[in-house]
């Protein structure tokens, strides 16, 4: 279903700013950066401050960190050696990586770079590691990520999977003999003039940036000390921007627009005229790219992962889509400690949409406003989506134990009051948290309230049997499970 809007251009951003300062004072988050891309042009609000501790007002120019949606710009790097003629993604990583292992011989072997780039790996996903932060750091993470649990098969049940992102960065390691930050950078932020983002605090800190907040006990305290892990650099560790750099990264994916180089081209072009010797520069790998290719669907990921609430979703290159009737939106977002982001775009219809927060509650924030966009720009309306009624018995099926694999604290389901509730572990306090959950199929239900209202919960079931819970995009088996996750068939899902 689809609404028309009728206000203009101006209204537009004068309206999407109201709404922003509405929902940041809601949830309390201590600073935001936004961009609202339109095909009339950009608009962008900063509101709030950098730090509650130690205050300036966040500006354009602010730095925050972008957590996973670093993944696209991983994913977009290895689309520009893929031009290149040195990288296919659909040979195994072994091509690239000789001496790669992993716990499954068979996965190891043949576990392709597009496999990791779409979440397939089955391994363990959620591998955070210190490995030190020397250049070595992603190839030290892989020895680490060999000892590490294989949960499904390759290319079984799909789960967000950040491990995977490590070998994608290792592959483009090897295959231009830089580290990953200095390929990222030579391949993608210099050609698309993203002068403002960096991977290393020594680069942040010179100009303004976002200390993390924690939401405890209701109120916003500092993160400290600053998330900072190399080894994870791929997967979004590190990766920090401002929401000018991530709109010229936006206009590029949506139209391959290359300001930089336009500017760039031209300048060469002037000089050359007045001197008749300078040169135009060679044209970037990524001037010309068939872009489409990062969007078109590789498999289903159940409910989506930026979708509206209990809607499927589908994976691409690293993006995750959901193809309504009238828009293509395509979509990540991220999470460091204390610090959370969403962007997405809607390529055929030339909107954007970017929010940068400092607050561990940011997406929240991020999910009410991103919805109000697709409302009035894309005349999309969030489904009103039927409560079904299981019985007592039903809902004990999916009560229990779920372990959260690498960590020692676990998620439970259980019946309370005729309804299912997942307790979770905060890792923030210490504490857990309870979550009510109303179903809308029999093994699909949608949390109700709270800072995760209408985030999707799954229950993967064989023969009428719970094997996984997958929330928050990822896998969790229930412990009576263990034993039989590792024989799961290969189209499970």
């Amino acid at each position: 279903m689809t609404v028309a809007t009728t206000k203009s251009s101006t209204e537009l951003a004068a309206a999407f700013e109201q709404e922003a300062r509405r929902l940041m004072e809601e949830y309390k988050i201590p600073g935001v950066t936004l961009g609202l891309l339109t095909p009339d042009g950009d608009h962008f609000v900063n509101l709030g401050v950098t730090n509650l501790e130690n205050p300036l007002p966040i500006t354009e120019d602010t730095i925050f960190q972008i957590g996973s949606t670093t993944k696209t710009i991983t994913s977009l790097t290895c689309s520009a050696l893929v031009a290149q003629g040195k990288l296919d993604l659909d040979v195994p990583v072994r091509t690239y990586l000789p001496d790669f292992k992993l716990k499954d011989e068979s996965v190891a072997a043949a576990l392709t770079t597009r496999d990791v780039l779409t979440h397939q790996g089955g391994f363990q996903g959620d591998l955070f590691e210190e490995t030190g932060e020397g250049d070595d750091a992603v190839a030290k993470v892989l020895d680490v990520l060999a000892e590490s649990p294989q949960v499904v098969p390759l290319r079984g049940h799909w789960s967000y999977n950040n491990a995977g992102f490590y070998v994608a960065g290792r592959v483009i390691e090897v295959i231009t003999g830089q580290t990953y930050e200095a390929a990222v950078t030579e391949l993608v932020l210099k050609p698309l003039g993203m002068d403002h983002t960096f991977f290393f605090s020594n680069e942040i800190m010179t100009h303004r940036f976002a200390a993390g907040h924690n939401k405890i006990e209701g109120e916003m305290v500092v993160q400290r000390p600053w998330m900072m892990m190399r080894s994870a650099a791929p997967a979004g560790s590190s990766c920090s921007s401002t929401v000018s750099d991530m709109a010229k990264y936006a206009h590029y994916i949506m139209s391959g627009t290359m300001l930089e180089q336009a500017e760039a081209t031209q300048k060469a072009a002037d000089d050359s005229a007045a001197t008749e010797k300078a040169e135009v520069p060679k044209t970037p790998t990524l001037s010309g790219m068939d872009r489409t290719h990062l969007w078109k669907p590789v498999r289903p990921v159940g409910v989506g992962i930026n979708s509206f609430p209990g809607e499927e979703g589908q994976v691409g290159q690293s993006w995750f889509i959901d193809q309504h009737p009238d828009a293509l939106i395509i979509s990540h977002g991220g999470t460091t400690l204390g610090q959370q982001s969403d962007f997405w775009v809607s390529p055929d219809r030339g909107v954007g949409f970017i929010a940068m927060t400092n607050a561990s509650n940011g997406h929240a924030m991020n999910r009410k406003l991103g919805e109000w966009v697709k409302r009035e720009l894309l005349g999309l309306v969030k489904p009103e989506r039927a409560a079904v009624e299981l019985n007592a018995d039903q809902l004990e099926t999916f009560s229990g134990t779920y372990d959260v694999i690498g960590q020692t604290y676990k998620i439970t389901a259980e019946v309370e009051d005729g309804q299912l509730a997942l307790v979770i572990p905060n890792t923030t306090t210490g504490g857990t948290e309870k979550l009510a959950l109303r179903f809308i199929a029999p093994e699909r239900a949608i949390v109700m309230g709270g800072d995760a209202d209408g985030i999707g919960v799954e229950f993967l079931t064989t023969d009428g049997e719970v094997d996984f819970l997958r929330f928050g995009a990822r896998l969790y088996p229930l412990a009576s499970a263990n034993a039989a996750s590792a024989s799961l068939p290969v189209d499970a899902l």
